[in-house]
């Protein structure tokens, strides 16, 4: 823009130069202050010290609750033990018992029966591919396979034939 324009004198410029000192000069105070509680709020002994009782009620409130779960496992558990309780328990099983005897001793249904033969057929099938490796393996005679080297009068496989070593004086 040119001075010369229409609109736009010297005093119009000096204007907005002091309006936008003003906007810089207020924007560097806030600036200032964000910064300052920035490392206020990331000082962690300020906080623990402007807030210590709650810090203090919080870690005596965990520290209670963790103590209060282990004590309520140990004392159900001793309480599970105890031949009462243990004959509770027997009770309302032998009363379950006479009450649903169909569920006692019931046989499993036929898709069980038939996801267990899948099961056990697929088990057969690779155990027996791992024993047909395992001994192929040993039949060959590969030296990375052998456990254990052959010493002297030892029967050694080599290629597909056997070799005894000679003991040697």
């Amino acid at each position: 823009m040119d001075e010369g324009e229409v609109g736009v004198n010297r005093d119009t410029v000096h204007e907005l130069g002091n309006e936008v000192a003003h906007a810089r000069d207020e924007l560097d105070v806030l600036l200032g202050e964000f910064d300052r509680r920035r490392h206020e709020v990331l000082d962690v002994p300020l906080q623990l010290r402007r807030h210590a009782l709650g810090v203090s009620l919080t870690a005596l409130a965990f520290t209670l609750a963790a103590a209060g779960s282990v004590g309520l496992t140990m004392w159900r558990r001793r309480h599970r033990e105890r031949v009462r309780a243990r004959a509770g328990r027997l009770s309302q099983a032998i009363a379950r018992m006479t009450e649903h005897p169909e569920r006692v001793a019931s046989e499993p249904t036929i898709p069980a029966k038939i996801a267990t033969a899948a099961a056990s057929a697929a088990v057969a099938a690779l155990v027996k591919k791992l024993l047909e490796r395992g001994v192929t393996a040993l039949a060959n005679g590969r030296p990375d396979r052998a456990a254990i080297p052959p010493v002297n009068g030892d029967v050694a496989r080599v290629g597909r034939g056997l070799r005894r070593f000679a003991s040697t004086p």
